[in-house]
């Protein structure tokens, strides 16, 4: 199976990017077989300034923020790719201006995580509040999702923007995390999207105590970049 499309992917962590593309090439694999591409899809990044980033978003800079996203896409473009890849839920909430600039498609990463089946709903998010408040899981599912409540949506966006998006996730953090799901498994929730992308990290060790099933939203936009890839279809 030829690959048809170039993934152009907008790069924001080492630690989420790497896990991206291992999980890109593992899928390209399964899905390509014998006749797959050799130990490699095909790839263009444009690796974003992410403390820069996180500065403008903690800062209300929205506008500051969008401009970045948009010279990543900018430079895909030039640089061939055919569909973007954000490996961010709440970055790719910010690709709006860069697709209108480019006319560059975005795979999006909440779709991603009702394919290949529906999931058991109500569904849960837990994610940053900049990407519950963006309302793209919600479009996805068709319906809204059970999200924390505010006090415990302002911890858990502490322990991602404190040391979860550093590659260093703390025990404190990982407990702010397992509590979260709690809530929201509390609150009705039969399946739990892990929206923001640096959850990859500790997915596993969430899933031990999880009370319901956890989609890794990494996992599966990455899975799903592979398959537009070599099928052509988005």
């Amino acid at each position: 199976m030829q690959q048809k499309l170039v993934p152009g992917i907008v790069g924001i962590s080492t630690y989420v990017d790497f896990a991206y593309q291992k999980a890109m090439q593992r899928a390209a694999a399964e899905t390509g077989g014998a006749d797959g591409p050799i130990n490699q899809l095909r790839t263009i990044t444009a690796t974003l300034d992410f403390h820069l980033l996180i500065a403008n978003l903690q800062a209300g800079k929205r506008a500051e923020a969008e401009a970045q996203v948009t010279e990543a896409i900018e430079t895909l473009a030039r640089a061939g790719a055919d569909f973007i890849v954000v490996t961010s839920g709440t970055t790719s909430t910010l690709a709006g201006p860069g697709r209108e600039r480019t006319g560059l498609p975005l795979l999006d990463i909440a779709a991603a995580c009702f394919r290949p089946k529906p999931l058991a709903a109500p569904v849960g998010l837990l994610a940053t509040g900049y990407t519950a408040k963006a309302g793209q899981f919600d479009a996805a599912a068709g319906t809204k999702l059970i999200v924390p409540k505010d006090k415990t949506q302002q911890r858990v966006d502490q322990a991602i923007f404190g040391d979860l998006v550093r590659g260093n996730p703390s025990r404190a953090s990982v407990d702010v995390l397992r509590e979260a799901l709690a809530e929201l498994a509390t609150s009705g929730a039969k399946s739990i999207i892990l929206g923001n992308t640096d959850l990859t990290l500790i997915a596993d060790e969430l899933r031990k105590t999880s009370p319901v099933p956890l989609i890794d939203s990494t996992t599966a936009h990455a899975r799903d970049a592979a398959r537009a890839a070599l099928t052509g279809t988005l």
